[in-house]
């Protein structure tokens, strides 16, 4: 019921905004109309009245126009829809007659005027009057000769004008639901679709399909909506592979501090001592917490996305030399440092953290050595971490959030390496190299003034 309501609700719309816009063009055009019909009619009296008004006064003229039979009988038409006045200047009337209210306007204005011929319009009980004022000179007196007309046929012509628009506009109007309806039908039908689809994919119905057919902004609104479906679905899978692995990898370590603490609850030491009983708990909460800080430390990344973040000078020689350092009392390894990195710009804390996972990785695989190659110049710096342990699975994307090392563990490492490296504007790869592994980072050279927005 509801899917038959919605189509209806934006065909009523689309009608009323095709109906606006009937109704404002109808009003501009008879809004011009009417103003272009009245010009044009007051114009065209005007030149009746004087064209007879100059003709009657010249009687002569009259005389000639036999020769030229339509334009004689179209004067004889004009003269006798005009009415002559001829009066003096004390008021008398010499010639014809005219309702008492129009020849004292008449008069009045005859003797207000300044020049020889002047046009005046007004209106008496509701009626419409044109009329021209001659002034004239007979035997050395002034004489006033109006010619006036009644306007019998103006406003009869303006309201059917007006009426005949008014129908043809309501005709328009209802013959305008019939592309409404066409258009709400082809607007709504893909909506309505896409709206099944994605309630379908809200309850995870991965496969579901879209009406993807079309070029229009309906098709490209599709098309992003099943690029979201396949983005929701990889990540849906990767989010169940977490869980598994999370679950696994979690469960070691807690059964194993659970049994050792109920041992030595019950005053038995698993390894014969209390000392070494602690020591593995201790390293197996160590080994939890790792895990729910890298959990932690991806979210806080995920807060830092699409958000600007303020860049300080970092010494790359410094850092590395501080990371070996450290690095350097957990195992019999040989490490070396090559090159210069000198300054980057970037979060300190983010670039430090992606090393650091890195050379963990690093110091868990490597065999006798670890080398870092320090390369800078105008368009960036370059650093390569390198360890001489087994060769990685290249077709495994390892940076990937979710992905699972060789040994079976679920990892973030290299997937918080390569989100810092991203918010960062760099670029991060990994390849084997014949005699192990290396990590390469690059950063491009930042200016301090610029902020770093990565929406990636």
């Amino acid at each position: 019921m509801m899917d038959a309501l919605k189509p209806k609700r934006l065909m009523w719309k689309i009608w009323v905004l095709i109906l606006l816009i009937i109704v404002t063009l109808a009003l501009m055009i008879l809004i011009t109309v009417r103003s272009s019909i009245t010009q044009f009619i007051d114009e065209q009296v005007y030149e009746t009245l004087r064209d007879v008004d100059y003709y009657l006064g010249n009687t002569n003229e009259l005389e000639n126009y036999p020769q030229n039979p339509i334009e004689y009988d179209r004067r004889q038409q004009e003269s006798r829809s005009v009415n002559q006045l001829i009066f003096l200047p004390n008021g008398r009337i010499i010639y014809g007659s005219a309702p008492l209210e129009l020849t004292n306007r008449m008069y009045q204005e005859a003797l207000n005027q300044s020049g020889q011929v002047e046009r005046y319009q007004t209106t008496i009980d509701g009626e419409d009057v044109y009329y021209i004022i001659r002034q004239n000179e007979y035997d050395g007196t002034i004489v006033y000769q109006a010619s006036y007309a009644w306007d019998a046929y103006r406003r009869e012509l303006v309201s059917t004008l007006y009426l005949r628009i008014s129908i043809l506009i309501g005709i328009i109007s209802l013959l305008s639901l019939i592309p409404a309806l066409l258009m709400s039908r082809q607007l709504t039908k893909p909506i309505v679709e896409m709206e099944r689809a994605v309630e379908k994919i809200s309850n995870r119905q991965w496969e579901t399909a879209l009406p993807l057919d079309r070029q229009d902004e309906l098709g490209q609104l599709a098309h992003s909506i099943d690029a979201m479906r396949k983005e929701l679905k990889e990540q849906d899978l990767a989010q169940q592979a977490l869980l598994q692995n999370i679950s696994h990898d979690l469960k070691t370590p807690i059964m194993v501090i659970r049994g050792y603490a109920q041992s030595i609850g019950d005053g038995i030491y698993p390894t014969g001592d209390l000392k070494g009983s602690a020591e593995v708990i201790d390293e197996e909460a160590s080994r939890l917490e790792k895990k729910v800080v890298d959990l932690l430390y991806v979210t806080k990344l995920e807060y830092f996305k699409g958000q600007e973040m303020k860049l300080e000078p970092i010494n790359l020689d410094k850092l590395m030399e501080l990371l070996v350092a450290r690095f350097k009392l957990r195992g019999q390894l040989d490490w070396e440092i090559n090159g210069e990195g000198g300054e980057m710009l970037g979060d300190g804390e983010q670039i430090r953290v992606a090393f650091e996972n890195v050379l963990d990785n690093a110091l868990r695989y490597a065999e006798s050595c670890i080398r870092i190659d320090l390369h800078q110049d105008d368009a960036g710096v370059e650093i390569t971490i390198f360890n001489d342990g087994p060769p990685v699975d290249e077709s495994l994307d390892l940076f990937h959030q979710f992905s699972r090392g060789k040994q079976g563990k679920f990892g973030l490492g290299l997937f918080i390496v390569q989100r810092i490296v991203t918010l960062h504007t760099g670029e991060v790869s990994l390849r084997n190299t014949g005699d192990g592994t290396a990590v390469r980072f690059y950063f491009p050279r930042l200016k301090s003034n610029q902020p770093l927005n990565s929406n990636a």
